[in-house]
């Protein structure tokens, strides 16, 4: 099956609180999600993961990207720090880390601006 041909992003926001999920599927396989949350003019991005299996492909790539167009005349602002995410099902293990991540982000046009509060914090000014 070409998954290419059936992959789609979803939008769920809910409307007492300024966050907004994109969550990838192919077909009806959960594979990806980004997590944005709205302050003002800027929008942070929580959290951005693929499902282990799924990585390599350029989904992670097209979720940051479907942010980015989401809020075209906000500032996007993100930590550069790994995580792992706590959903129930995923086996995640880590993905990139440290220079690695920061330098895919900065690929994607963030630029350094740690602050006292977040260290590895980039930004994307549109």
């Amino acid at each position: 099956m070409d998954t290419a041909c059936t992959r789609r992003i979803v939008r769920k926001a809910d409307p007492e609180v300024p966050e907004e999920w994109f969550l990838m599927y192919e077909g009806d396989l959960l594979v990806g999600y980004a997590d944005a949350i709205t302050r003002g003019d800027e929008v942070w991005l929580a959290e951005i993961g693929v499902h282990p299996q799924h990585r390599r492909r350029g989904l992670g790539t097209a979720l940051l990207k479907e942010v980015i167009a989401a809020y075209p005349g906000d500032q996007v602002a993100l930590s550069a720090e790994a995580f792992t995410p706590d959903l129930e099902g995923w086996p995640w293990r880590k993905g990139m880390q440290g220079a690695a991540l920061a330098a895919w982000y900065a690929r994607h046009g963030f630029r350094a601006a740690p602050d006292e509060d977040t260290p590895h914090r980039m930004v994307r000014v549109p």
